[in-house]
This record gives C-alpha cells, sequence and structure tokens, in this order.
C-alpha cells in the first residue's frame, strides 16, 4: 500500500493568538500604555504609528527613502506569451494602468504597509468604451479593517455590520474590490508586523530625551538673574522689577534706578548636554538599522567609512528595495491585473505581468575598465556590443565619425586646426618640415582647379608622411 500524507489540517490558526495584537480593544497594550490614553484598541494602534511618522522626521525620512526606491525603478508591462493574444492584453492592461490617476501615489499608498503591517486601497470600477476598467484607487485607514476567524478581511464599521448587530466581527468586503498588501505577515498573524512596531521604543526613548534636553536648555542657555533692592521697597515697584528681570532675557538693555542692583548667576552644570545629543543619534542609527538595514546612507556624515564600506551599506539598502519591489507586484499582479484580466477578458486567459526593475545599475566607469583590460588581453569584442553597453549611437553609413587610435593619435587636432603639423611633429620627437607651422584644414572633396593653388599641403599628405617617419624611425 502506497504511502498517503496526512491532509487534515492538526494545527488550524486559532483566533486568541494573534487576537491580542489587533483585535478590537485588545491592540498591544504595552505600546498603548506608553502612549497614552488617547490611543485605544486596533484603530489607536494605526493612529499612533500615523503619529509617530508625523512627529519623528527621521522615521519619516528613512521609510520614504525605502518607499521612494521602489518607485524610481523603472517600470514594465510583460505579455504571459510572444502570440497576438498576449501582446492584446499586454497593451490593454498597460493602457488601463496608465489612464489610473494618480497611479504612483496609490503605490506610494500600498507601501505604507512598510510601516505599518498593512496597506489596504480600494478600487473604483468603472465602465468605458465596453470594457471594465479602474477609475481611481483610494486608499483607507487600517483601523477600519480586521481579519475574521477564518482570515477574511472585514470593515469593521460597514452599515451591514451595524444593523445586522454583527458589532465587532464588522462585514466581510466583497471580492475583487480592495487591494490589501501585507509586511512581514504571517498565517497565524494576518495584520502583517510594521517597521513602526519595531521602532517605536527608540521612538518613545527620542521623544522623552527631547523633553529632558530642551529642560536642560532653559536651565543652563541662559544665566539666572538676580535683583537686590532695599528695605521697603514697595510691592508696586518689587513687581516692576520682576518685568524688568524678564525683559532681561529678551532685550539688549534695561533701566533700573540706582538702588537696585542686577547680578547674572552662572549655573554649575553637572554632565553635559553631548549625552542628550548622543541619546537621539544611537536611536536614530537603530531606526535606520530598522528601516534601511544599514546606517551610512542616513547618518548625515556623522561617521566616516572606507568607500568599500559605503557601497556594502548601499548594496543592502538595495536588497530591501528589491524586497519591497516583489511584495508590491505581487499585489499589482496578483490583484490587480488579475481582476482587471478576469472582468474583460475572462479567467482562464493568462494575465500579463507587471515587472519593476531593480537590476542594479551598472558603474560604467568600472566597466569600462573591465572592457579595456580584456580588449588589451585579445578577448574579441564587437562594436556593437559597445554601443549598446553604453548607450551611445553607431555613426550611420557616411557619417563623419570621431575615433582613437594609437597609431594617428592626433588626427582630431590636424583635421580641424588645433595643431599645426610641426607641433605634432615635435610632440612625437620628429624634426619640422618648412611648411610645417601653418594651420592645416580639412581636406578638399574635389581636386583644385587650374588657376587655384593650396597654400597648405593636403591633409592625407602630412598624415602619411607622419605615419612614414614613425614607422622608419621605430617610434
Amino acid at each position: 500500500m502506497a504511502l498517503l500524507p496526512t491532509f487534515q489540517e492538526i494545527a488550524p490558526r486559532r483566533p486568541a493568538v494573534w487576537s491580542g495584537y489587533c483585535a478590537g480593544d485588545d491592540a498591544p497594550a504595552q505600546f498603548l500604555r506608553a502612549a497614552g490614553a488617547a490611543y485605544r484598541g486596533r484603530a489607536g494602534l494605526y493612529q499612533l504609528f500615523n503619529e509617530m511618522e508625523d512627529k519623528d522626521g527621521h522615521l519619516f525620512s528613512v521609510l520614504q527613502t525605502r518607499k521612494n526606491g521602489v518607485l524610481a525603478r523603472p517600470r514594465s508591462i510583460e505579455p504571459s506569451a510572444q502570440d497576438a493574444r498576449s501582446r492584446d492584453v499586454a497593451r490593454f492592461i498597460e493602457d488601463a494602468l496608465a489612464a489610473i490617476p494618480n497611479f504612483d501615489a496609490a503605490l506610494l499608498q500600498l507601501l505604507d504597509a512598510l510601516g505599518k503591517g498593512m496597506a489596504i486601497a480600494e478600487v473604483m470600477w468603472a465602465r468605458r468604451d465596453g470594457a471594465l476598467v479602474v477609475d481611481s484607487i483610494r486608499s483607507r485607514f487600517q483601523g477600519r479593517f480586521a481579519f475574521d476567524d477564518h482570515g477574511r478581511l472585514c470593515l469593521m464599521d460597514a452599515p451591514a455590520a451595524s444593523s445586522s448587530g454583527g458589532g465587532r466581527e464588522g462585514a466581510a468586503v466583497p471580492p475583487r474590490k480592495f487591494l490589501l498588501l501585507t509586511f512581514n505577515a504571517r498565517h497565524d498573524n494576518p495584520y502583517g508586523q510594521g517597521l513602526c512596531e519595531k521602532a517605536y521604543w527608540y521612538y518613545w526613548f527620542k521623544k522623552n530625551n527631547l523633553k529632558f534636553w530642551v529642560a536642560y536648555n532653559e536651565r543652563f542657555g541662559s544665566p539666572t538673574v538676580i535683583a537686590r533692592f532695599r528695605p521697603g521697597t514697595t510691592p508696586a515697584e518689587q513687581d516692576r522689577l520682576l518685568e524688568v528681570i524678564d525683559s532681561i532675557r529678551h532685550d539688549a538693555g534695561v533701566a533700573i534706578p540706582d538702588s537696585v542692583a542686577i547680578e547674572l548667576l552662572e549655573a554649575r552644570r553637572q554632565g553635559s548636554a553631548g549625552t542628550y545629543q548622543q541619546l537621539a543619534d544611537w536611536c536614530n542609527d537603530e531606526i535606520s538599522k530598522i528601516v534601511l538595514g544599514q546606517t551610512l546612507t542616513a547618518s548625515e556624515g556623522r561617521r566616516s567609512g572606507s568607500l568599500a564600506l559605503a557601497r556594502v551599506h548601499d548594496a543592502v539598502r538595495n536588497e530591501y528595495v528589491e524586497s519591497d519591489a516583489r511584495a508590491l507586484m505581487a499585489v499589482i499582479n496578483g490583484q490587480l491585473i488579475r481582476w482587471l484580466v478576469d472582468f474583460n477578458f475572462g479567467p482562464a486567459v493568462a494575465a500579463p505581468r507587471w515587472i519593476i526593475d531593480t537590476s542594479k545599475d551598472e558603474d560604467l566607469a568600472e566597466q569600462s575598465a573591465v572592457d579595456r583590460q580584456l580588449v588589451s588581453m585579445g578577448v574579441p569584442l564587437s562594436a556593437e556590443y559597445f554601443y549598446r553597453r553604453y548607450g551611445r549611437p553607431a555613426p550611420e553609413p557616411g557619417e563623419r565619425a570621431l575615433s582613437y587610435d594609437d597609431r594617428n593619435l592626433y588626427q582630431y587636432h590636424l583635421q580641424y586646426g588645433v595643431l599645426t603639423i610641426n607641433e605634432v611633429r615635435r610632440a612625437l620627437g620628429l624634426p619640422p618640415v618648412a611648411w610645417g607651422e601653418q594651420p592645416t584644414r580639412p581636406t578638399r572633396e574635389s581636386p583644385a582647379g587650374p588657376n587655384e593653388t593650396r597654400a597648405t599641403p593636403p591633409l592625407e599628405d602630412a598624415e602619411r608622411d607622419i605615419e612614414k617617419e614613425i614607422e622608419q624611425s621605430g617610434a
């Protein structure tokens, strides 16, 4: 008897495993306790993440760097096959995506899942010229949605849920309506795990560190003012002295009577303000590691590093960009494009692929050095390869072209009269000639007439003479 596997699921997902993370009012207690009573439940968690990005400039910057790294890459549509039908479907999808208003902004909103764990966008469908197309893509606040016990996405404030008494369960959203991108999602946690969650405590430390830093600057940034007055000074005069003391902090000078003495008391500092800066920098570095995987591309030059180390850090960031691009392509290809093909061509038709080019930009200087070395070693390389590799157009037949030739190094200079023939000869170690001081000019296309003379020898003759003398001298 043949062996068979166990088909039954032994350890199904239990809501209790992840309901404490994002279900209803049981959002992560450790975050919400630290954030304050204003943030309650799962919606409060996403509000907290929004506030983190709004108030922490460094966190916002590194998240935008990661998102823009994906959106800046070239994009294209690749047909599922090379037959005419597949190319027609690909052209339809390309036109449909190009017609979506603010499509890049919609992609940016989907990448919001990097920070918050998931991003949701509603697709607004429309019928145009007999085809079902996307009229717009509208981002939705994550706190309005939840997953039921079966992993279905539900709208918690849907009218159907309120009227039916569904309460906390919400109403399942219709199919082919909402785009969903999750980051670091697991089978036991469909909500994903955003980078803001991992960066929260560094954000919290830095925020509270700033409070003490500001208090330190207020206390030690300017000296304490002491006003001494004689006994018998009236309360009104004492109030006036307090106004004078307050004005000293802002005005360049004040007027006081002779009976009043003003002193500036310098506070004795314990410790240094640099510790606050060091803590803030450390928190920023940790946030950079969480989001970008490295620090050199976001540390504002506070540390010096080798070029090799900088390249390694940039390569790490590029790996993150490639991973994020694959996640975004999975959503657009598996959801949006698949739905467009289903509605307009049928579920049996293969869908084209929306591709983000994540190939590394080549260092042309480094590549040219490699190609030069290969040529010097005798490796044959076609001219078409060089035109394609370096993005240069090949000259048309009959078109004047400039080229470098060791045997005729000064061809360009002679061709356009930049140097005289004798200047070229001196550079090559050859003796001057009597007619070599006159500037050269391009060779005539037709011979001179019977009454015409040429003051300058033909350029070809001069070049031929120089080449002959070089060969004879063994240069």
